[in-house]
Order: structure tokens, then sequence, then C-alpha cells
């Protein structure tokens, strides 16, 4: 191409240029999209029972220790029923704070109390809680279940027939060894749940009672926080 037909065509590609660039300014801002960033949802506060209560629904005889603690359970899928350090029926709901501690009634015959509790953000289901801790119990119940202590011990249990604990927020169940047995109960209601354990020589045990007045306190505190 010669110097002079560049130059005489110059204007017809600076034309082209200008068509060009006019286009791509009314297409590219058509095609621009503004994407908001996804607001995190909110987080539930721990209400009404607030995580600092915690200590609260323990009785007022739990000494601040833990006793010979139930570790492990097998089968692993009855491990609820049982196993007293870092309790399913509790942890598995992700608690906003847990506590726990012992104590002993110096009755005869000895009886050794174990108490769970665990305060959840307002969004807590108890009723769910308790449907599953009642599947885990019918599902176990065919047992035998094998337990080991903090200390090495070893307990195999049966089930013993579920009593009626007369009230939609606690479930009741016991079990029994050689020379040692066990009634529990497990307490939800509000944003709250209490498992209590009581072992001595032979079953029997008034636990209802304790899961009755474990009840009360959650009552208590969630309408004093109300």
């Amino acid at each position: 191409m010669s110097p002079a037909r560049a130059v005489a065509e110059a204007p017809h590609s600076r034309r082209v240029a200008g068509t060009l660039c006019l286009l791509l300014a009314l297409v590219v801002p058509g095609c621009t999209r503004v994407v908001d960033a996804p607001q995190p949802a909110p987080v539930p506060p721990v209400a009404p029972i607030t995580a600092g209560q915690t200590v609260d629904l323990l009785s007022p005889k739990v000494l601040g220790e833990d006793g010979n603690l139930f570790v492990t359970v097998e089968p692993e899928e009855c491990s609820g029923v049982a196993r007293e350090v870092d309790p399913p029926f509790i942890s598995d709901f992700d608690p906003a704070a847990t506590d726990g501690g012992h104590w002993v009634d110096d009755g005869t015959p000895e009886v050794y109390i174990e108490e769970m509790v665990g305060v959840y953000p307002a969004n807590f289901d108890p009723r769910k809680a308790l449907d599953n801790a009642q599947r885990v119990i019918d599902s176990c119940r065919d047992g035998p279940i094998w337990v080991t202590t903090m200390s090495g011990g070893e307990h195999v249990f049966s089930f013993l027939p579920q009593p009626d604990s007369g009230s939609p927020s606690i479930v009741l169940w016991s079990f029994t060894a050689k020379g040692w047995a066990c009634d529990n109960a497990f307490v939800a209601a509000h944003n709250a749940a209490v498992e209590i354990t009581t072992c001595a020589d032979i079953y029997g045990y008034d636990v209802l009672t304790l899961a009755q007045q474990a009840l009360k306190r959650i009552e208590t505190l969630a309408n004093t926080t109300a």
C-alpha cells in the first residue's frame, strides 16, 4: 500500500473506529450488573435463659466437681442413654453453654448423682430434643450396652421397663448391671436441658423428683428473664 492511498483511506478508518467505539459505549454498560453481597443470617440470642445462668440450672447440692463419669458406651449409637462426658442428649443440639457436677445422697444405699445442663439459642426446640432422647432409648432398650468409666471400670447394662414421668418435658429410663444400677432423667423446656443420672447398688431411686425440681428451675429462670 502506497503512502498516498493510506492517507486517502484514513478518514474511512477513523469513521469505522468511531462507530465501533460508539457501539461499545452503548453495549458494554447494558451488560453491567450490580450484585448485592448476601447479608449474614441473624444469630438468635441465647434467651430467655442466658449463658451466664447455666450454673443456676444445677441443684444447690451439686459440689462443683465430677464423679467417676461414664466415658464410653457401646454400641456407639446408644451413647446418649449413658455417656456423661459430653452427654449426647445435650451436646448434640449445639448448646451455647454447658455445666455439670456431682453429689451424693448418703442414704441406704448411697446414691451417686451426676447433673449435666445446657443452655441454647432461642430457636432451640425442646420437643425435638425430648423426642430424640426417647427415640434413642427405644432403639437401644433391647440391649445390652457396654459402659466404661473414667477409672477404667466396665459395666454391662440391661434396660429395665421405662417408667412414665407424667410430664411432656421429662423422659425417664433405667438400666441395671451386676452390682450397679442407674435411674436417669432428661428434662427440656424453653432454651435449656438437664440430664440427671443416679447410680447405686440397686435401682429404684426417685430420679423423677429430681427431674421435677430441675424443670421448676428452668421455668423459674425463663419466667424471671422473659
